[in-house]
């Protein structure tokens, strides 16, 4: 990729000024050690939304009136008989209390039984009245509960809704605001909270929602860092099993924290906060740099023994350092770009969470350049030469590692490389049959995040038992005037609009302003049922709402009215959600306002925790579409350079190419949601192990101009960097299979699916790029005239798909293909010669 003078340039540059050098690295990481400080692992709910969605939009527009979609339920089941009884309805109250008082809560949006907004209705014969359910206090005798009974089966909106239908139940709905939660606060105070009420044996406490997922997550931080910590710990085990030195321990490690610090650095600099379901990732990249780190010291290690055999004790460390690093520059420095290049594609997400992440983990990836290929040079110069030679095969590492690649060698040759390539090709074939299955948000975040036996999910089911439903969709209706809510047509379309949502299915119920208003109307005809309609003539109409406006009072009906009478609301409660649920809902409601336009009048979706979700999981599958085809156009790109031949971009590439669709496929068999939060691991995964493809690629090529024979070559690739891949790969497989016992079910899978894709990508890089190769015998690189040509023959008709909205990966990689096949055609023909482009 680069001229072999510029690289010699380099490194002569890096050890003649490495004082300065190490002083200018030292100073950039004090800087940003400093900053590193500032970087915290928190949750901020605004950063999981798309800000640039319409549905976010409406969302925050009308936040205040809508509610927050981050609603906290807790459940108050008695175990023998109903609520109705002092005790109960007493803890029922205190807890309400409790909910009002705990930071972060929005006081507008809290409801329960014993809740002052929770209104009982009654008309006399001079006035309508409306006091609390629970009034004038909280009862001390049977006596006062019997009113209380009664207001329930009497108002609507209480039965269902707050109190379970058997009246075994009664549930506390409260709304957190988006931004400033302390979780672990939150946390440790419903859990305060629920052993104090079942402390008696008498109750059973069940806590959802959004606020108590995430302080669920939250909790289990000496978790991350136990697990992170066992990680370090076999790592440093691993190393020194590996190399045998207390320096083949250090200097990976020092290269893998050193990156680690610079990121978080920049991540404290620009006031970024993370994720704690992304920290698997950061473990990875963590790993990758040690990865890098092995390779480089592999090499050294080799070349310096290999002089010392040929110059006996005249072996210079120069001499090797410089040996090595010539023919590592080019397969680090791509491998490098690919990643960081590939993770940075993330951001083309308009959200922010995946955003960060992608800034962040790509810095991170790129300060391996710092890490690794900058400082190593200077390492080594400074540090005694290596007492031990890899390939002496004396030690039980070295044996067992030659007996792996020996095997690799013999797979990659002779028959046995076409089962190889045939099992790619199967893979690849299936992946992509079975990739069609997976959809976007097919479980509840709560089942995609928490094994299904979890406290949270165990609550959430509970809830969803009792109630109308504990996810909520929220329809505006946006008056273009002062009062036009009260228009009869407007009433009784609302009314229709709210009949049509709840034929749809796992719909517990829905509430809107007609609720109401009927119940009213009704009431005012001496409670005769067929009265409860919402009446044609408008002056009957005004006449109700002046009558609950002037008597409940505008704020008590904050959630589904505006004081102007301007904009009204549709709730919809639904049981659970899947893919189909959240998109049905959409498309059912768009389908209602397409059919039933209706004057001074528009609705507007979508609020509620279904209309925040389907404006993510719109902008994830669009983003990721997008993602994965820039991940590969981008190293695809950066292959050509590197081989200056489309053959030998496509063979380092085959492995990630096949383990795209691969990956979604073992996410559908697996049960694994596609979501916000495994889509970015999964498409990190996918590019994170292509840096072995080059790191072989460029070996057999490099051993090519040695023995002019491609059989020969792959075996001494395979024979010294195919000990180093076989090493980090079981590396970074350690780096992550820790996490496969964490308890959350969603750091468990991400553990599983990333230690598959890593094995893939081994087995990709050690089999299946040396067994092609043998088959193919490519001839590369090609004189610049026939690259200009093939890369007009590739891109001119990209190009054109992607106007006529063609451009997915299958059409793209069959271009290639087809360019790729016509370029083998030519160089075979015209006996190109294999090398490293200088």
């Amino acid at each position: 990729m680069l001229p072999r003078v510029w690289m010699e340039a380099y490194i002569n540059f890096l050890l003649r000024f490495r004082v300065a050098i190490l002083i200018a690295v030292a100073i950039v990481t004090l800087f940003l050690t400093w900053h590193a400080r500032n970087m915290q692992v928190y949750t901020n709910f605004f950063d999981l939304y798309p800000p640039g969605h319409p549905y976010i939009k409406l969302y925050n527009e009308y936040r205040k009136m809508f509610g927050t979609a981050n609603v906290l339920m807790i459940m108050i089941e008695r175990k023998d008989g109903d609520i109705f009884n002092v005790d109960t309805i007493n803890k029922i109250n205190k807890a309400t209390i409790q909910v009002m008082e705990t930071p972060g809560v929005n006081p507008y949006q809290v409801r329960s039984l014993t809740h002052p907004k929770m209104k009982n209705i009654r008309i006399t014969g001079a006035m309508i009245t409306a006091y609390p359910i629970m009034y004038p206090a909280a009862p001390k005798t049977p006596e006062d509960v019997k009113p209380m009974k009664k207001a329930v089966y009497t108002n609507e909106g209480v039965h269902g809704f707050f109190v379970s239908r058997d009246n075994t139940a009664a549930l506390i709905s409260a709304g957190f605001w988006e931004e400033g939660v302390d979780f672990r606060n939150l946390y440790n105070r419903l859990t305060a909270l629920e052993q104090e009420i079942e402390a008696d044996g008498k109750h059973t406490v069940y806590i959802s929602g959004f606020p108590m997922l995430y302080s669920w997550i939250f909790s289990y931080k000496n978790y991350i860092l136990g697990v992170i910590g066992a990680t370090m710990v076999i790592i440093l085990v691993m190393l020194w099993f590996y190399f045998r030195t207390f320096t083949g321990v250090w200097v990976p490690l020092f290269s893998g924290l050193l990156s680690a610090v610079l990121a978080m650095g920049l991540a404290g600099y620009y006031g970024f906060n993370l994720d704690p379901l992304v920290l698997v990732v950061l473990v990875l990249i963590t790993a990758r740099a040690l990865s890098h780190s092995v390779q480089s010291m592999e090499r050294y290690h080799e070349e310096y023994h290999r002089l010392e055999r040929e110059q006996g004790d005249k072996a210079n460390k120069m001499d090797a350092i410089m040996a090595s690093y010539l023919s590592l520059f080019s397969p680090a420095i791509v491998s490098i770009l690919a990643d960081g290049f590939a993770i940075l594609t993330l951001a083309l997400a308009h959200i922010p969470l995946i955003q960060k992440l992608a800034y962040v983990s790509s810095f991170w990836v790129f300060t391996i350049f710092i890490s690794v290929v900058t400082l190593h040079p200077i390492i080594l110069y400074y540090i005694p030469p290596p007492p031990h030679d890899p390939k002496s095969g004396k030690r039980f590492s070295d044996k067992m590692y030659n007996s792996v690649n020996r095997m690799m060698v013999r797979i990659s040759q002779g028959n046995a490389r076409y089962a190889v390539l045939g099992s790619f090709s199967v893979a690849l074939v299936v992946g992509m049959v079975y990739a069609q299955n997976l959809k976007i948000g097919d479980v509840s975040i709560g089942k995609a995040l928490m094994y299904d036996d979890h406290p949270y999910n165990v609550a959430y089911d509970r809830i969803n038992q009792k109630f109308v439903g504990a996810s909520q969709l929220v329809i505006l209706a946006e008056g273009k005037e002062a009062g036009v809510i009260k228009d009869p047509q407007v009433l009784q379309t609302l009314e229709k609009f709210q009949r049509h949502m709840e034929q749809q299915e796992l719909v517990g119920g829905s509430i809107t302003v007609t609720t109401m208003a009927r119940r009213l109307y009704q009431m005012f005809q001496e409670g005769i049922p067929k009265w409860g309609i919402i009446p044609d003539n408008p002056r009957d109409v005004g006449n109700i709402f002046y009558q609950f406006l002037n008597t409940i009072g505008a704020d008590d009906l904050d959630s589904f009215l505006d004081k102007n009478s301007q904009n009204a609301t549709i709730t919809v409660y639904y049981k659970d959600y899947n893919h189909e649920t959240v998109v049905g809902s959409i498309e059912n409601a768009q389908k209602f306002i397409d059919e039933n336009p209706i004057e001074n009048v528009t609705f507007r979706l979508a609020g509620g925790l279904l209309g925040i979700l389907a404006a993510v999981n719109e902008e994830v599958e669009w983003s990721y579409k997008w993602n994965l085809i820039l991940v590969m156009v981008t190293v695809f790109v950066l292959s050509m350079l590197t081989y200056a031949s489309v053959v030998g971009a496509l063979i380092v590439m085959i492995p990630s190419i096949v383990a795209q669709p691969l990956s979604e496929a073992m996410m559908y068999w697996m049960g694994i949601d596609a979501n916000i939060n495994s889509l970015p691991v999964a498409a990190v995964g996918i590019g994170i192990g292509i840096d072995y493809g080059y790191y072989v690629l460029s070996r057999i090529v490099e051993e090519f101009q040695r023995f002019g024979d491609h059989d020969r070559a792959i075996e001494e690739a395979l024979m010294t960097t195919g000990r180093a891949i076989m090493f980090t790969g079981t590396t970074l497989t350690v780096s992550v299979v820790f996490w496969v016992f964490f308890p959350m079910k969603f750091q468990s899978e991400m553990a599983i699916l990333l230690t598959l894709l890593l094995f893939f990508h081994v087995v990709g890089a050690l089999a299946f790029i040396p067994g092609i190769v043998s088959l193919l015998k490519p001839r590369f690189p090609l004189p610049n005239k026939i690259m200009l040509v093939l890369l007009f023959a590739i891109f001119v008709p990209a190009g054109a798909l992607y106007y006529f909205d063609h451009a997915d990966l299958l059409w793209l990689g069959i271009l290639a293909t087809i360019v790729g096949v016509c370029e083998h055609v030519y160089a075979t023909r015209h006996n190109i010669g294999m090398e490293l482009r200088g």
